[in-house]
């Protein structure tokens, strides 16, 4: 019923402003270059033959073909660091100016990401999403949702990186800028490392803001409010002081309930309030933690409030600097970064940062420092970290005319530190996940080489070394680039490259236990960080073709293949015993459990291979059309069906049976203050320190008990995605844009699927730390497997009206079919969204 209310005031909004609307034109005589530029192609269709020939002027085209060109392909610099024209890019690039966001009606930045070929999004709570380029994630498959988590996309704000270096990955929520600042949104994809260096795996996305001109306006402000209790608005004040000098302040909010207040239960199988949850799993929380605590509010998605300022200094033509800096502080409600009892997780932070970026006779300088305080797990001991991050590149370009080389350095440095947020005791900070301040840090040299031997063809090669400090070893990065121009209007392209993720803080410095107590074997839980691992790496082969087959068309395939190595997860150790009597009338040993797990590197390989085909088109001089169909796969390699919590029962299960043993053959036992494991089976071992145990856990075959497979799926990305964005502008004041998007079935495997519902629901005759079963996705049973997801068909709508060229009003329609099932395993119910709002500039 709703829906249809809906539908009617769309449709009503559609008649009157087309009975009232005049078609009006912008005084081109009072137009800027970049103005004109940013003009779209179905703008143009309202001005004559003459007015054309203005435009064209201002721009500097020579012919109308150059115009729409211009338009049409819109010029990009990161794909090379220089700018160049998006049909001259020799990688798979993608560029979203501010207006086709603002159009699309997305009411965020990765909302926005929907429309980028090869990008899959997928809503998790209102207003936040999982984002991946091409998949390849949830390695290893069967483990925590931390892995299902993208941490191999490097996410950059004007050239400065805004990754999360504690657990890998990007907090979207925190990100500090919002759409009304984006000048446009770049998405380069496939391993970049070369030129952005580490954790540019999968792709880079590059967020640029607006720069401060003589056509700045001095506000602009945007704001749209609706259902689910979803408030957006952000207010901008720019000027230019002079010729010289340009200031800005902006500020935005923004404000999303959920669809419900239930939080899921693992160990249950059950939503339930958050009441309810903490009376059933308070005694499954970490440190024995109080469920109340968990979220602020269980009704509130998202929330997060921020100001930017802005100062650019362009002395001469030489000389260009801009200093930007600000505040956020953000909260969502998500998916966990914990082995916790509920899918849903609450992250809080707040942060300011101060980035300069400068052009100095040739030179390109960024450098950057933030300060942010973040909680991963609220109401969780320990989870709460200070970060101060450190930032600097340099590069210089080199024009040779037909060769240009462009060497560059840059460092960075880390600090977390958890001490300020756990208590000081007798036996030191203990509480934390690391109990100390710790450093990551890496600094590297690079260089491109652009080769234009003659004029239809460009050979560049990009070449990165890098040195870190965890692990204490030089890692290369390359990029190998051949494109071929057969024509002006049609081009090839291959690709050869190689990018690292670095290492994070979890996987280097973690030094945390987890006291059980009450929960059952093991009763104590050591979390270990490792200190040499090996860094996961991508190899990638691409094929391009781009080709402009008339003035108003743009099509782009691509297809790739990649193999990715050397992925790193919590894996278990061994088990220490610490016993502490033995039971008369069973002679079973009697104590503590304790079982030690690292960060560490696995066998596992995963190849992929995949296709994107996208178009951009002006079908009519009134409607313009953007579709991309998205297809991939990935196999992996040395799998296991064993999780985490699987080996380790194995182990548990063999630790006693080798107690047991020692007893009944009556092995002496060694007096350590309590009774300890005969001769050299100690309590409180470390791993590495008790050989003798680790060889005779392995003899007695824990390892052989587990299948190793190759050519596994892995499905946890739909094969299948795509999206269709059809504008209509039946008179100049109004446009219309509707929007699909869908993504086909898909399955993300993980530990709660394999372990939590059999442990929790097979009732007490499994025991969860003896028993030797070991399930697999091949061996389903009669569980229900709740990480199978159907795909899902999503329509957009946004109707917008300009009332003047300074104000815009308009009615957002988001999911409006209301489709309302889950887009991402374990998260909410994600139906229909309806907004109204405006748009002002002066």
């Amino acid at each position: 019923m709703k829906l249809n209310k809906y539908i009617i005031l769309i449709v009503t909004v559609l008649l009157a402003t087309s009975l009232f609307a005049q078609e009006t034109k912008k005084d081109i005589n009072k137009l800027s270059k970049n103005e004109v530029l940013e003009m779209t192609i179905e703008e143009l269709s309202f001005y004559d033959l003459e007015e054309l020939t203005k435009l064209m002027d201002i721009v500097g085209a020579s012919s109308l073909d150059e115009l729409y060109e211009m338009l049409l392909n819109k010029d990009v610099t990161s794909a090379s660091k220089t700018e160049e024209s998006l049909f001259d890019s020799p990688l798979s690039t993608t560029v979203l100016s501010s207006e086709e966001i603002s159009a699309s009606g997305a009411t965020s930045i990765e909302e926005a990401l929907r429309m980028v070929p090869g990008v899959i999004v997928r809503e998790k709570t209102n207003g936040n999403y999982d984002v991946q380029i091409r998949g390849g994630q949830n390695m290893p498959m069967n483990n925590l949702l931390l892995y299902a988590e993208n941490t191999s996309t490097l996410v950059m704000i004007d050239g400065r990186p805004v990754f999360n270096y504690g657990m890998g990955g990007i907090l979207w929520e925190s990100l500090p800028v919002s759409l009304g600042e984006i000048d446009r949104i770049e998405v380069v994809r496939g391993p970049s490392s070369a030129l952005y260096g580490p954790n540019a795996v999968n792709g880079v996305i590059n967020l640029i803001t607006k720069t401060i001109d003589d056509s700045t306006p001095l506000i602009t402000a945007n704001a749209q409010g609706g259902s689910q209790g979803t408030y957006i608005a952000d207010i901008n004040f720019k000027t230019q002081l002079g010729d010289k000098v340009g200031v800005g302040i902006s500020s935005y909010f923004e404000q999303r309930d959920r669809n419900t207040g239930d939080v899921y239960s693992f160990y249950s199988d059950e939503y339930l309030s958050i009441e309810e949850f903490g009376e059933k799993n308070n005694n499954y929380l970490w440190s024995n933690d109080d469920a109340s605590l968990l979220f602020d509010d269980p009704n509130r998605a998202k929330e997060k409030l921020g100001v930017n300022g802005y100062i650019e200094y362009n002395p001469n033509s030489n000389l260009s600097f801009n200093l930007n800096g600000g505040y956020i502080d953000n909260s969502a409600i998500s998916s966990p970064f914990g082995d916790t009892p509920t899918p849903y997780n609450c992250r809080d932070g707040w942060s300011h940062y101060l980035t300069l970026n400068g052009d100095i006779y040739g030179f390109n300088l960024i450098a950057s420092l933030s300060n942010n305080t973040q909680d991963y797990n609220k109401g969780h001991t320990g989870w709460v970290q200070d970060f101060e991050i450190y930032n600097l590149s340099l590069d210089y370009l080199i024009d040779l005319q037909k060769l240009k080389i462009r060497p560059g350095v840059s460092y960075q440095s880390v600090y977390q530190d958890d001490r300020d947020h756990i208590e000081y005791t007798e036996n030191g900070y203990v509480d934390g996940y690391f109990n100390r301040r710790v450093n990551l840090k890496n600094a590297a040299v690079s260089a491109r080489f652009d080769y234009s031997p003659i004029e239809n063809i460009r050979l560049v090669a990009a070449l990165r070394g890098e040195k870190y400090n965890v692990p204490n070893k030089w890692m290369p990065s390359f990029q190998f680039i051949g494109s071929y121009k057969l024509n002006k209007n049609n081009m090839v392209r291959a690709v050869y490259s190689r990018a690292n993720q670095s290492t994070f803080m979890i996987n280097a410095h973690s030094n945390y236990t987890w006291n059980r107590e009450g929960l059952g074997a093991p009763e104590y839980v050591y979390f270990g960080g490792n200190d040499d691992p090996n860094l996961m790496t991508m190899d990638m082969i691409e094929l391009g073709f781009r080709t402009r087959p008339s003035k108003k068309v743009l099509l782009d395939f691509e297809l790739f293949m990649n193999k990715a190595k050397d992925f790193s997860a919590l894996m278990p150790d061994m088990f220490g015993y610490n016993v502490t009597g033995i039971d008369m009338e069973t002679f079973a040993p009697i104590g503590a459990q304790t079982l030690y797990t690292s960060h560490r590197p696995l066998d596992i390989e995963s190849k992929q291979y995949g296709i994107s085909v996208s178009a951009d088109m002006v079908i009519s001089k009134k409607i313009q059309l953007k579709a991309h169909l998205n297809w991939q796969q990935t196999k992996v390699d040395n799998f296991t069906d064993a999780s985490r919590d699987n080996i380790a029962r194995l182990q548990g299960a063999y630790l006693q049976s080798i107690a047991e043993a020692g007893l009944a053959n009556d092995i002496p036992l060694v007096l350590t203050g309590n009774m300890s494991l005969p001769l050299s089976y100690y309590s409180n071992i470390q791993p590495g320190d008790n050989p003798v145990l680790e060889q005779q856990l392995a003899a007695l075959g824990v390892l052989d008990q587990i299948e190793v497979k190759d050519d596994i799926d892995n499905e946890a990305i739909p094969s299948f995605w795509g999206s269709l964005s059809l504008t209509y502008k039946p008179i100049e004041k109004l446009s219309v844009t509707a929007q699909t998007y869908y993504y086909d079935d898909y399955f993300l495997y993980s530990q709660y699927d394999t372990d939590s519902k059999r442990m929790y629901l097979t009732g007490a005759d499994y025991n969860p730390y003896t028993s030797l079963s070991i399930e697999g996705p091949a061996q389903k049973s009669n569980l229900e497997y709740t990480g199978n997801m159907d795909g899902k068909f999503l329509l957009n709508v946004k109707v917008d009206y300009e009332i003047n060229d300074k104000v815009n009003v308009f009615v957002n329609g988001r999911n409006i079919l209301n489709n309302d099932q889950q887009e991402y395993v374990y998260m909410d119910n994600i139906g229909a969204l309806y907004l109204a709002g405006f748009n002002i500039k002066f």
